[in-house]
């Protein structure tokens, strides 16, 4: 069998074990999620809990966000009333953004107003991106609503650097206001938030070979044992 029957074969191997999951391909990263869960300021002085979330998925050339309030969380029972009234995240300035650069608003709970570099710091935190939500009793954003939104022309890379402040190093905080126990609450509570820390690089002198690469190097030595035994 020729060289060039053999190669053609093991594509075609390939090819069927990729279609039937036995090899797996490493895609890119698409999407990510933000966990809003660290306390840094606002009384009543609070711990720790997921009060929000920001999923980031890349749609083509854009980026679609959604922002899930669960302020619920909050210990004690202090978030039963509560509402989130800001939302501040990080952008790397480039490109620069307008306001026509925000599409596609949606969700279960509208925004006020959006804010591009905004000026002054937020709890020592001078985040680049500001979106404001309602504070009026009726359209408030409260537990379990979720607010959708678009920035065209932009990658994910692209908000992930992380901002320095009064706590953590974080990606994004939320503002949450009438804290605590019932319709009654007075405080506020601001809570910042980033994504796991990935897994270190693999170590160069002793590379671990990807699924991928050990099953095709399987199939050619495979390929090669069969040429052998033709030729005997």
């Amino acid at each position: 069998m020729k060289l060039g029957r053999v190669i053609a074969r093991t594509k075609i191997i390939a090819s069927a074990l990729i279609g039937l999951g036995i090899i797996t391909v490493p895609l890119s990263a698409s999407a990510l999620t933000i966990d809003i869960n660290t306390y840094v300021a606002g009384s009543p002085a609070s711990g720790n809990a997921t009060v929000a979330t920001l999923t980031l998925t890349q749609n083509g050339a854009n980026v679609d966000f959604n922002l899930s309030n669960s302020v619920n969380n909050l210990p004690g029972g202090i978030g039963d009333d509560a509402f989130i009234s800001q939302l501040l995240f990080s952008y790397d300035t480039d490109p620069l953004l307008t306001s026509a650069s925000f599409l596609n608003f949606g969700g279960t709970q509208s925004i006020y107003q959006v804010h591009i570099d905004p000026s002054g710091t937020n709890a020592d935190y001078d985040f680049y991106l500001e979106l404001e939500y309602p504070k009026s009793a009726a359209d408030r954003f409260i537990n379990g609503e979720f607010t959708t939104w678009t920035i065209s022309n932009v990658a994910i890379n692209d908000f992930l650097g992380s901002v320095s402040g009064s706590g953590a190093g974080a990606l994004a905080m939320v503002h949450i206001q009438q804290v605590g126990a019932g319709s009654d609450g007075k405080d506020s509570l601001k809570y910042v938030g980033s994504v796991g820390t990935p897994p270190p690089p693999p170590d160069p002198q002793n590379p671990v070979p990807e699924p991928a690469s050990l099953a095709l190097m399987g199939i050619g030595l495979l390929s090669l044992g069969v040429m052998r035994k033709r030729k005997k």
